[in-house]
């Protein structure tokens, strides 16, 4: 049961990683000039004022010296031009407004991405790893959909977490409170039939309960989704790269689409990242 627990522990991380991240992120101050999109081999930051480390989806400060040991690589989009800079150690740059100034070495490559995941990544707070929180487990907690997730497709199922094992109670209302559907699982997940009726744009609100046989007690926890709206769905459409597009530009997607809460959709991205660079899904899930 300890081993449940901790398992269980664990996932509810990184349901909660995603919001303590942003306010995180939120209350430095300092503002960021661009952000680092591939990242191999050892590259450090030399004006380390809080011995902050610089990892995959990190932000570079405004004359921030960063040093490439020999044969490492680094990615950096710069927001002002919205551009990416591909460096090749050995080499000393320098992260300004509207430029990456080359202290030492080669110069870099550079291309393009699309505009608006810059400004995406620009005005977001994005993900730069799981946080570690000490915290007891619930009884019951929802995995997926996660709460407050942005669907770009009905859920097919449903799953959550549970100490125990029981018959589980599954509710799904619309934001209207109207009943969507009422079931019963005996595991902790639940197909959802073809049948049923979505509305983009609406939002919807789920719930799986159960009544202890420990104790007598009922336990529920509930999550809310939202399907997106036609229209941004459409944008986002035009955000997506192509299959051949550069690693850089999906990582920036897939760091747009958790910065929108579409969790789903971003682990999607990161399968896609992963089979031709496996190296940056595991850096993501890094501890800042």
């Amino acid at each position: 049961m300890k081993k449940l627990a901790q398992c269980f522990l664990s996932a509810l991380i990184y349901i909660s990683a995603m919001n303590v991240s942003a306010q995180q992120a939120n209350s430095n101050k300092e503002p960021s000039v661009g952000i680092v999109l591939d990242l191999q081999g050892q590259v450090s930051v030399l004006n380390q004022a809080q011995g902050r480390k610089l990892q995959l989806l990190s932000y570079l400060k405004q004359n921030e010296q960063i040093q490439l040991e020999q044969g490492s690589k680094l990615s950096v989009s710069l927001y002002a031009n919205r551009s990416v800079y591909r460096f090749v150690g050995p080499a000393l740059i320098m992260a300004e407004k509207d430029q990456i100034k080359l202290l030492k070495g080669a110069a870099p490559e550079v291309k393009q991405v699309k505009e608006k995941l810059v400004v995406g990544a620009e005005s977001s707070q994005l993900l730069t790893g799981a946080i570690r929180m000490r915290q007891l487990p619930p009884k019951i907690a929802v995995l997926t959909p996660e709460n407050g997730a942005l669907l770009l497709h009905p859920p097919k199922d449903l799953n959550w977490a549970a100490v125990e094992k029981a018959t589980y109670d599954i509710r799904i209302v619309d934001e209207d409170e109207s009943l969507i559907i009422e079931a019963q699982s005996q595991s902790n997940s639940w197909v959802l039939p073809l049948h049923l009726k979505w509305v983009p744009g609406k939002a919807y609100k789920w719930s799986a309960s159960f009544v202890s046989e420990r104790d007598g007690g009922r336990y529920m926890a509930s999550g809310e989704f939202r399907l997106i709206d036609t229209l941004s769905q459409m944008e986002l459409g035009k955000l997506k790269p192509s299959e051949d597009a550069m690693i850089e530009e999906w990582v920036l997607y897939a760091a747009h689409l958790e910065a929108k809460s579409m969790f789903q959709e971003a682990r999607e991205a990161w399968k896609k990242i992963a089979q031709s660079r496996p190296d940056l899904e595991r850096k993501r899930d890094r501890n800042p």
